[in-house]
């Protein structure tokens, strides 16, 4: 995505107990209809120390919302000789995903670690806890946990505008001259218009050409090949490669479990969806997601990264083919 917007996050490994320090930090926070500074989620520094191994975390961002940049860093400090073992973060951490990693390797007692990771939920969001283990000469293993924290991220969109500030430029009624003899025209012009058209379609062959049907599956599968080797995202597109993304989406699962909802909003759409024991649980949450993710990007200007894009692609992919039928079945 243009302007890709990632949570950073920075593992550093340090010192036995637990301490938190933070320190201040001013987000802008919408109001009606100006924008002000107002204190807003702070630096958080994590420091835990297990006898000689030392681990230490830090959560900092320059704005503190959903689609910006928030870093978290991983320290380890260790004895030398010792074998330093970083914990493994994959796709996902916690509520955030998670951009490729970049770890220093352990050299002289120390080792580091750098994540990016995307959060697209506004409101208090945990950050999982780290362990980090440390290995000496003989075999005695020793680790130190971080435990998890939180960081509250405010909403894009500003959601406690009220609908009154939108609407403020509305003005009242406006007199229409019905007498003008052009309606008249354009109204005879369309009923001979409407008459043709019905005139053809009584003379044209009866005999159509006989389509098959295709699966809500095997349609979806083939519509994300073709936004695939569009490669919208390298191009871009971002916001159109997400309005086809979940248009794709939409209209599988309503195909898929005969559900008539193309004016519903994405709530009113996850509401009705999940009536139906396919999309319960791990289903449920990764359409949710997805959907509100898309509407950042659509209704927000959220910009992820081209990864985030390829990622969302998989997801999805994933997705159908957990919920389409067997080949065996017959979809509906």
């Amino acid at each position: 995505m243009k302007n890709s917007r990632a949570i950073v996050v920075s593992l550093a490994l340090g010192l036995s107990g637990a301490a938190f320090a933070q320190d201040p930090a001013l987000a802008p926070r919408a109001t009606g209809r100006a924008t002000e500074r107002a204190p807003a989620q702070s630096r958080v520094r994590q420091e835990v120390k297990e006898g000689p191994l030392s681990v230490v975390r830090i959560v900092d961002a320059q704005q503190w919302q959903t689609g910006a940049p928030i870093t978290m860093q991983i320290s380890v400090i260790a004895p030398d000789g010792m074998s330093l073992q970083l914990p493994e973060i994959g796709s996902t951490f916690g509520p955030f995903d998670v951009r490729p990693s970049r770890s220093q390797p352990a050299s002289t007692g120390k080792a580091g670690m750098v994540v990016e990771l995307v959060a697209w939920e506004a409101g208090p969001l945990e950050i999982p806890a780290i362990t980090v283990s440390m290995t000496s000469a003989d075999g005695t293993k020793t680790t130190a946990t971080v435990p998890a924290t939180s960081v509250t991220l405010t909403s894009l969109i500003g959601s406690e505008l009220p609908l009154t500030e939108l609407a403020s430029e509305i003005r009242g009624p406006v007199e229409i001259d019905t007498r003008a003899w052009w309606w008249w025209a354009i109204a005879a012009g369309a009923t001979v218009a409407a008459g043709a058209f019905v005139w053809w379609l009584m003379r044209r062959p009866t005999q159509q050409p006989v389509v098959t049907p295709v699966a809500p599956g095997e349609w979806a599968r083939r519509e994300f090949d073709l936004l695939e080797s569009q490669r919208l995202p390298e191009r871009g597109d971002v916001e159109g490669f997400f309005v086809r993304l979940s248009d794709v989406v939409r209209t599988y699962v309503e195909r898929r479990y005969q559900i008539a909802a193309p004016d519903q909003t994405t709530q009113e759409f996850l509401s009705q969806a999940a009536h139906h024991p396919d999309l319960a649980g791990d289903n449920e949450r990764t359409l949710g997601a997805f959907l509100r993710s898309a509407d950042m990007v659509k209704f927000a200007a959220a910009r992820p990264a081209s990864d985030t894009c390829a990622h969302a692609l998989t997801a999805m992919r994933g997705f159908v083919e957990r919920t389409a039928p067997p080949t065996s079945e017959v979809e509906p």
